[in-house]
């Protein structure tokens, strides 16, 4: 019995070791590993929303089109999760890779963040917690907010080291980096205001002069980042007289061209983040309470005895931290509460959290206990991430959600030759995504191509026909149950495809009930209806692929020499900006090598 008391201390005693040896740049490339297959493989089942539908979409073909960036987004991220798409497939683990390689390289990142402001053993217990962030991993999907939350943590990264050395090479890598997080997301800027007040307030503590010298150069380095986007609103407004979204919401130009969606940005007001946001609580809890809905609860209490901890620390980076979350995290609340847009709080959390383990495991004398304190903590944080995951997923971890199913059903069983009737009440942003490269109508232009066939040239023939059905009667749109007469028009279109084709397959969602059908039969068109089918391949003000370019409405052309050179030059910026967003990738481990 003692012999095997002793077992079990020793073999505790060895984990414990391993976790809290001397050298952690092995395990933190491990815990790196981990945190990528993880997020991997959640990432394949968490449902799609809308606003990831349009993203994915309009990413496809991006490179190719020749754009600098799209109508309401910059450029950067789409040409990478392009890039990434051809590489990968258009796929959802294509669509959805680079969310899990940054919200991964966050990890590494986090812990070199940790070391230098803390200490070895909260930089590792971060990077711990940055791998099994349940904020993080849900966020792992096609949107812009984990890599942009990944730049703008580099951006802060360099400037801890700026303050540390004073060198140059780091002041010129806060804003390249930050210019990277801002081509990535707009809502990067935000954390400018932040660096600079602590940059300041460094400078003045340590060489009593503000050096305001170093903000010139600030806007100079950020105002270079942004040229593909200063070109693109010049050059798009001397051709059309149009700009891009914000632009047009700053400057109140070109406004009707987005009357369509004004409705979806709300300034800045301070009524909504301390009274109420529509109606309801205010802004600043309801960020909270959307922070809670994905974050584990465990993460949550850790980071705010992290917090307690580290504001009654002597700790001269506290203010940095503390800057850097509360102005994104304020506006954000008064302005735009959306769960992705605060992504990057995981990030804070994740060192939070690991000082708020460092403040309850000092409690104890016993250097034993307290790791054995801390090895506690984490396997909490980590259940608690996973029930929240779980909870998420509808019940389902890991797996490929409905749309992964019908992608990898098409790529095996749908030939680029036939035609693909799918259903209306299935969102046109999936759709999209799902039916990209094969020739597809919606339900509701094919009920109108069936009632005026007489309408095309020639004769029919025999045509390879697929039916997509909604068996949920809606598949993203959220809006089908208000809208009866169309939900009956669509289920007769369904009667006829069960009466005179062959339900061949039935794909169900994460809740194992059916989600989608398909039916395969032969059918008599027109091959004339090829042009009809193809004009209706667009979504959210664009044709996919960008394709005729002749419809793609922010297309502008160059008239005299100077315009076409500024143009080239933008372009040659945003290719920058993709080769050194690659390169970080690299010097990311590269820092972890050499740190010590």
């Amino acid at each position: 019995m003692e012999e095997a008391k002793n077992q079990n201390k020793d073999f505790t005693n060895s984990i414990i070791d391993f976790l809290f040896s001397k050298d952690n740049r092995r395990y933190i490339v491990l815990i790196f590993l981990f945190g990528l297959i993880f997020r991997v493989l959640i990432s394949l089942a968490i449902p799609f929303g809308a606003d990831e539908m349009g993203y994915v979409v309009h990413s496809i073909g991006f490179i190719d089109s020749g754009k600098l960036q799209i109508h309401d987004q910059d450029g950067l991220w789409f040409f990478l999760s392009d890039l990434v798409m051809k590489i990968f497939g258009v796929t959802v683990f294509g669509a959805r890779f680079l969310a899990a390689l940054f919200g991964s390289l966050s990890i590494i990142l986090i812990y070199l963040i940790g070391k230098e402001i803390f200490n070895r053993k909260t930089a590792l217990i971060a990077a711990a917690i940055m791998a099994i962030s349940s904020y993080s991993i849900l966020n792992s999907i096609g949107v812009m907010d984990v890599p942009m939350a990944f730049f703008s943590f580099l951006s802060l990264y360099f400037l801890i080291l700026f303050i540390k050395t004073n060198k140059s090479i780091f002041f010129i890598s806060i804003w390249v980096s930050l210019g990277l997080a801002i081509m990535i997301k707009q809502i990067a800027l935000l954390f400018i205001p932040a660096f600079l007040l602590f940059l300041l307030y460094s400078n003045k503590k340590n060489y009593n002069n503000f050096k305001l010298k170093q903000a010139l150069y600030t806007i100079l380095i950020l105002l270079l980042m942004v040229v593909p986007v200063l070109t693109y609103n010049y050059l798009l407004y001397k051709d059309k007289q149009i700009v891009d979204l914000q632009f047009s919401r700053f400057f109140g130009l070109a406004e009707e061209q987005y009357a369509s969606i004004s409705h979806t940005l709300t300034p800045f007001s301070l009524k909504t983040l301390f009274v109420s946001y529509e109606g309801g609580l205010p802004g600043i809890l309801v960020a909270f309470r959307i922070i809670l809905s994905f974050e584990s609860i465990a993460i949550f209490v850790l980071s705010m005895a992290g917090v307690f901890e580290i504001a009654k620390s002597k700790n001269r980076f506290k203010y940095l931290l503390f800057l850097s979350f509360l102005f994104p995290f304020l506006f954000l609340a008064a302005t735009s509460l959306l769960p992705n847009h605060f992504v990057f709080v995981s990030l804070f959390f994740a060192l939070f959290s690991a000082r708020g383990i460092d403040y309850v495991s000092n409690k104890f004398t016993d250097l034993n206990t307290k790791k054995l304190v801390t090895l506690f903590l984490l396997i909490l944080v980590f259940l608690s991430s996973f029930y929240q995951i779980y909870k998420f997923n509808e019940g389902s971890v890991t797996g490929n959600n409905e749309i992964g199913k019908l992608i990898n059903f098409k790529e095996g069983s749908i030939s680029e030759d036939s035609l693909v009737i799918v259903d209306s009440r299935i969102y046109r942003g999936r759709t999209a995504f799902m039916f990209w490269d094969r020739a597809y109508l919606e339900s509701s232009n094919f009920i109108y191509l069936s009632q005026n066939l007489d309408q095309f040239p020639g004769e029919e023939v025999p045509m390879h026909v697929y039916f997509i059905e909604a068996a949920t009667d809606d598949s993203g749109w959220g809006s089908i149950k208000d809208q009866p007469e169309f939900n009956q028009t669509t289920e007769q279109l369904v009667s006829f495809f069960e009466q005179n084709a062959q339900l061949i397959k039935t794909i169900n969602g994460q809740n194992g009930e059916a989600h989608f059908k398909v039916y395969e039969g032969t059918f008599y068109l027109k091959p004339s209806i090829s042009g009809f089918v193809k004009s209706s391949h667009s979504f959210f003000f664009y044709p996919l692929e960008y394709k005729p370019k002749s419809e793609v409405f922010d297309n502008y052309q160059t008239y005299n020499l100077v315009d076409s050179l500024i143009d080239k030059f933008a372009h040659g910026v945003l290719y920058l900006e993709v080769f050194l967003s690659l390169f970080v990738i690299l010097f990311i481990f590269f820092e972890l090598y050499k740190s010590s």
